[in-house]
This record gives C-alpha cells, structure tokens and sequence, in this order.
C-alpha cells in the first residue's frame, strides 16, 4: 500500500508527488478536513517549498516560447 498527500480541484485528485500507477488501480481515499489555500495549480520538487505559485503559468508560457524557438 502506497501513502501520498493529494489535493482535491474541484474535479479530480492532484497528488503533491509524482507517481506512477498502473491502468485502472484501485485507491482508497480518506478525507482529511483541513483545507489548503485556494491556488490554480501547485508547484513540485525540491524547490517547491520556495516557489511562488502565482508565477507559474508565466513560467509555463516562457519555457513554451523556448522550446518551440518562437524567441529566436
């Protein structure tokens, strides 16, 4: 059995980790009461416990405009 930390967006759990799971495993879901601040999408990693979250779809633009060299 595998334990994780998730939150819940309205329509789905967002695990706070990445994990991989097989096609159509089965979970077990205990609630927890506490409710974390409102923020549209979380930050990951190591460095998550510094980042700020309001950055995180202008990051997401810039690393697309990189990758797809439309800033060359």
């Amino acid at each position: 059995m595998i334990a994780l930390k998730a939150y819940y967006d309205g329509h789905s759990f967002i695990p706070f980790e990445k994990r991989s799971f097989k096609n159509k495993q089965t979970a077990i879901i205990i609630i927890d009461e506490e409710t974390l601040p409102t923020i549209k999408k979380s930050c990951r990693g190591l460095a998550a416990e510094y980042a700020n979250p309001a950055l995180i779809e202008h990051e997401e633009s810039v690393a697309a405009m990189a990758f797809s060299g439309a800033d060359k």
